[in-house]
C-alpha cells in the first residue's frame, strides 16, 4: 500500500532518475532542480565538474545501498541517515513511501561543505607536491575523489601514496611532515615522491590538548572524537572507492593519525568490505593502539606481508596509548599465531614469539648494567642512574611535540635532535 503522502511532513516529492533498477529516489522539486543542475556541470571536465560528478555519483549509490561506510544514523530515529563527504553530505530517510517492492530513498537535505574543507575546518584530501626549493605546497583546493595519475597509475609497483595527518599547526605544516614518513626516513624514497607528489588526507587539529600534542590522554577511555569519527567515515569512503577502481594504495598514518586510520577500517569491516590484498598500512609514531589496527587490517584484507608495519619514538604517548605499555606487539604475534597462521608453520611462529620475549628481557638487562656503570663512575644511587637512563633512552624527549616530527631509525633521535636545537 502507499502510504507516502501520511509518512512524509515535507511536499514536492517526486521520483528522481530511473526508478527501473534499485531503489527508488524521491526528491523535493528543489533537491531536483539541485541535482539536475550538478548533472549538467559534472559533464564538464573541470575541477567543477568532478566535485559535481561525485555528488550525483553518491545520491545514485543509494538505489543500492542505504547504508554506506561513511554513513550513520542521525538524531537515534533508524530511518533518518546522514552520508558525509569531504565537499558535502546528504540527509536522507528509507521506508517504504512509494510502494515498491524495496525500501525508498528519501532526500530530506544536501548540504555543501566544500568552503569547510578548503578552510581547513573539515578533513579532505589534498594532492601535495615539491616546490623547487623542497618545500611541499597543496593545490588551492581538495580533491573529490582519490584517483590515479600519469605519475602514479595505482598498479602494484607504483601505488599512490597517501599521508593521514595528526597533531600538527594545519595544512602546510602536516604537508611537510608526512613525507619523510611516507618514505620511512629513506632519502632515495623520498627524491621520488618529490618527483611523484603524493596525497595527504588531512584531519583537522583544535584544542590546546591538541595543541600541546598531549590529546591521546584526553582520548583515553574513549573510543575517539567527534572530529575523528567524521573525518574515519569521510576516509573510509576514500578506501572503498580506492578498491572499486582496483587501486593499490599505502596508507600512512602519523601520531594521532593512526586513531582515524584504525576507525576507518573498522567502518570497512563493519560493511564486509574485503579490499583484496590491494592495500597497505604503516602507522608512523602512532598515538594509538597497533594492536587494534592490527586486528583491522587483517578484517578487511590488507596487504599484511611487510613484517615492518609501525614505527613509533619511546615517547609517552606512544607507550602508553600505541604500544600499550609494551605489550601491543606480542598481542599481535599470537593474535596472527592463532588466527592467520597455517597449522604447519605454528611451531617456527611460537620460536619467533619466544625470541621477542628474550630480546626485550636482554634490553631490560642492559638498561641495568648501563645505570650501574652511571652510578659506579659518577657517585649516582642506583635508583637515580637508572630513572636517568630511562629518560635518556628517550621516553621524556620523544613526548616533545617538537622534537618528533622526523621519522627517527632509532630512541637516540630525539635526544639527537634536542642537542642540535642547542648547539645552533
Amino acid at each position: 500500500m502507499n502510504n507516502a503522502p501520511a509518512a512524509i511532513t515535507y511536499s514536492g516529492l517526486k521520483p528522481y532518475g530511473q526508478t527501473g533498477t534499485g531503489r527508488t529516489l524521491l526528491v523535493t522539486a528543489q533537491h531536483r532542480q539541485l541535482l539536475d543542475g550538478f548533472k549538467k556541470i559534472s559533464e564538464i571536465p573541470s575541477s567543477e565538474g568532478y566535485y559535481a560528478q561525485s555528488i550525483t555519483k553518491a545520491v545514485e549509490s543509494l538505489r543500492g545501498c542505504t547504508a554506506p561506510v561513511n554513513s550513520f544514523i542521525k538524531n537515534g530515529k533508524p530511518n533518518r541517515h546522514c552520508i558525509v563527504f569531504s565537499g558535502f553530505e546528504i540527509e536522507y530517510e528509507t521506508g517504504s513511501y512509494y510502494g515498491g517492492p524495496q525500501t525508498d530513498v528519501v532526500i530530506v537535505d544536501i548540504r555543501l561543505t566544500n568552503d569547510r574543507a578548503k578552510d581547513e575546518r573539515r578533513a579532505a584530501l589534498w594532492q601535495v607536491n615539491a616546490t623547487k626549493a623542497g618545500d611541499w605546497r597543496t593545490k588551492e583546493q581538495p580533491e573529490s575523489v582519490l584517483a590515479p595519475s600519469s605519475k602514479i597509475p595505482g598498479n602494484a609497483d607504483k601505488p599512490i601514496k597517501v599521508g593521514i595527518n595528526g597533531h600538527c599547526d594545519k595544512l602546510e605544516h602536516a604537508a611537510n611532515m608526512l613525507p619523510i614518513h611516507i618514505s620511512r626516513g629513506n632519502n632515495s624514497t623520498l627524491t621520488e615522491l618529490k618527483d611523484t607528489g603524493y596525497h595527504l588526507f588531512y584531519v583537522p587539529q583544535s584544542g590546546s590538548n591538541i595543541k600541546a600534542g598531549w590529546s591521546f590522554i584526553r582520548d583515553l577511555g574513549r573510543s575517539i572524537s567527534p572530529n575523528n569519527l567524521e573525518a574515519a567515515r569521510i576516509l573510509a569512503h576514500h578506501m572503498k572507492e580506492a578498491h572499486e577502481q582496483g587501486l593499490y594504495v599505502e596508507w600512512t598514518s602519523h601520531r594521532g593519525g593512526s586513531k582515524v586510520l584504525t576507525h576507518a577500517m573498522k567502518l570497512l569491516a563493519q560493511r564486509q568490505v574485503k579490499l583484496g590484498g590491494r592495500q597497505k598500512i604503516f602507522l608512523s609514531d602512532h598515538t594509538s593502539s597497533h594492536f587494534d589496527a592490527d586486528i583491522a587490517r587483517r578484517a578487511v584484507e590488507m596487504n599484511t606481508s611487510d613484517a615492518k608495519w609501525h614505527n613509533a619514538t619511546p615517547g609517552a604517548a606512544q607507550l602508553i596509548a600505541g604500544k600499550a605499555f609494551g605489550s601491543a606487539e606480542l598481542k599481535c604475534s599470537i593474535n596472527e599465531l592463532i588466527h592467520h597462521t597455517p597449522s604447519d608453520q605454528r611451531i617456527e611462529k611460537i620460536i619467533d614469539i619466544i625470541a621477542k620475549g628474550k630480546e626485550s628481557y636482554k634490553k631490560a638487562a642492559l638498561t641495568g648494567s648501563i645505570a650501574i656503570t652511571l652510578a659506579s663512575t659518577y657517585g649516582l644511587s642506583v635508583a637515580f642512574a637508572s630513572a636517568l637512563v630511562k629518560a635518556l633512552g628517550s621516553t621524556i624527549l620523544a613526548s616533545v611535540p617538537s622534537l618528533n616530527e622526523g621519522y627517527h631509525k632509532s630512541s637516540t633521535e630525539p635526544l639527537k635532535q634536542l642537542i642540535k636545537k642547542v648547539s645552533s
